[in-house]
């Protein structure tokens, strides 16, 4: 059983979507970003790495989240240093996905727990700890402000992380229909059994 999805980079039809949604990645974290107060910044580029993960795993997932990341940094600067660690840090959150929602039966009523779980895991790991560590240790935050950039942070991750999962859950069951019907996911190869 093939739980990474690696079997997928054998498959053009599944490069060739995952290469638009990596394109779509791009302008989602280039131009489909907010800012409703300073320091908090809110990107939608997370939703085409999230497909990627839940239709060709974690194994595509990973380097799609680094390309995407790279690509928005290059195609739209930021006006900040270029640090490759920070789009290894979207690589796991694209790994992170994919262990969550790779194969999962959209059907399940397990699935809306996986959902929070991904989205859950991602928030906490590569946003608030990972990220907010790597914005410390390379001067973007000064040490005397990470307290409140910390407490920030944390605010913006744990309130819009409903919007997110709500968001998620909503593309992923239409996107999980197309999929079917277009033979990027079969149906017999779902994990139907309990934790689906």
């Amino acid at each position: 059983m093939d739980i990474s999805g690696a079997r997928n980079f054998k498959n053009v039809r599944a490069l060739t979507l995952a290469a638009i949604l990596v394109a779509l990645a791009v302008v989602g974290y280039g131009l489909l970003r907010i800012e409703p107060m300073p320091g908090v910044r809110v990107t939608f580029g997370f939703v085409f790495i999230t497909v990627i993960a839940y239709l060709f795993g974690p194994a595509m997932a990973f380097p799609a989240g680094v390309l995407a990341n790279m690509l928005a940094f290059l195609v739209f600067p930021t006006g900040a240093a270029f640090n490759p660690l920070f789009d290894l840090n979207r690589g796991l959150a694209g790994i992170l996905y994919g262990v969550c929602l790779y194969r999962r039966n959209h059907n399940s009523e397990y699935f809306i727990i996986w959902m929070v779980a991904a989205q859950a895991s991602v928030n906490f790991f590569c946003n608030i700890i990972i990220n907010t560590y790597l914005l410390m240790l390379f001067g973007f935050i000064p040490v005397n402000a990470l307290n409140v950039i910390t407490t920030v942070r944390i605010f913006r991750n744990v309130v819009f992380m409903p919007v997110e999962i709500i968001m998620l859950f909503i593309i992923l069951k239409f996107i999980a229909v197309y999929a079917q019907k277009y033979n990027f996911i079969r149906p017999s190869k779902l994990i139907k059994k309990e934790g689906a």
